[in-house]
């Protein structure tokens, strides 16, 4: 996530909902096939968007999908609100202004074996031994 922010240059409560979802899903999938999620193998998939004054990601053009059933909405998202003190994440965030966003016109390695393993999978929740056997928890 921190390398993510880092790389397109937006503070992370600048991304959707929708944004993080892609971003996380992608790193457990990573992580469930034995591979270090990278910007790079990230960005095979997705292409940074803004929508609605957020930023997101939306799916790279020729891109094979790997995320289905993305929520349409996020009800109730005020009663999940919180706040993250700004030395939990280990990078500088900077506030991007609303600027045009150019398209990336990068190569899909599409032999390479990162983007074959990652097949298409459903958005889902797991519980938190999940998440710890994914390494993406600490408790």
């Amino acid at each position: 996530m921190a390398s993510i922010l880092h790389l397109y240059g937006f503070h992370i409560s600048q991304m959707s909902p929708s944004g993080m979802v892609r971003v996380r899903h992608f790193e457990f999938l990573c992580r469930s096939q034995g591979m270090e999620p990278t910007v790079e193998k990230f960005r095979a998939f997705y292409q940074l968007i803004r929508n609605m004054g957020f930023y997101s990601f939306g799916n790279r053009g020729a891109a094979k999908k790997i995320l289905i059933g993305l929520p349409k909405s996020f009800h109730d998202w005020k009663m999940k609100l919180f706040f993250i003190r700004e030395e939990v994440i280990p990078i500088a965030m900077m506030f991007r202004e609303p600027d045009k966003i150019e398209k990336e016109e990068l190569i899909i390695p599409k032999g390479s074996d990162s983007y074959i393993n990652l097949l298409v999978t459903p958005n889902r929740i797991f519980g938190e031994k999940v998440l710890v056997a994914a390494h993406m928890s600490h408790k």
